[in-house]
């Protein structure tokens, strides 16, 4: 009776195991045969020139605000909620800091004022584990509004990471 009982009680182990997994997978919004992309860096180019590799891809970010907008018909006063004012997309990456001096020269024409030289196009290509491109962004007249290192403290052999924001007029997905 034993030996029964355990192969029914392992059965049911692994149907629960499934059910469990698939609905986290739902609830993740994967689905099955979802192609989800994974990446393993992210090269910034300006005008087809890379200027360098980041390890990650702190969020790409672009919106409209809802305004309200109130107008009287017979039935009284509607509010509705319509397109407002559009906030300029922005991308953040994230890096070790390296000794190129690329990026801090972009970010200081901005500081100088010279925004109208600062702003470029640049494609952001994200490229997975075996080095094929997966994903791609084109930033038309970007610049490098901030660019942050964190602290650190000597001797702990961590690395200097280098945050960059960039901000453009238009932000397209395009095919990699």
């Amino acid at each position: 009776m034993k030996s029964r009982t355990l192969p029914a009680v392992l059965l049911g182990a692994l149907l629960a195991a499934g059910a469990i997994g698939a609905w986290t997978s739902a609830s993740q919004g994967a689905t099955p045969g979802d192609d989800a992309l994974t990446a393993a860096r992210f090269e910034l180019s300006i005008d087809g020139v890379s200027i360098g590799a980041f390890s990650e891809l702190a969020g790409i970010s672009s919106g409209i605000e809802a305004e309200d907008v109130e107008y009287v018909n017979r039935d009284g006063t509607v509010t509705l909620k319509l397109p407002g004012k559009r906030t300029p997309p922005t991308v953040v990456l994230k890096r070790g800091m390296t000794r190129s001096l690329e990026m801090a020269a972009w970010h200081e024409l901005v500081i100088l004022g010279d925004v109208a030289a600062a702003r470029k196009n640049v494609t952001i290509t994200t490229y997975n584990a075996v080095g094929d491109p997966v994903a791609r962004w084109n930033l038309e007249a970007a610049w490098p509004a901030k660019v942050e290192i964190n602290g650190l403290k000597a001797d702990t052999g961590s690395v200097l990471i280098e945050t960059v924001t960039l901000v453009c007029d238009r932000l397209h997905r395009v095919s990699p």
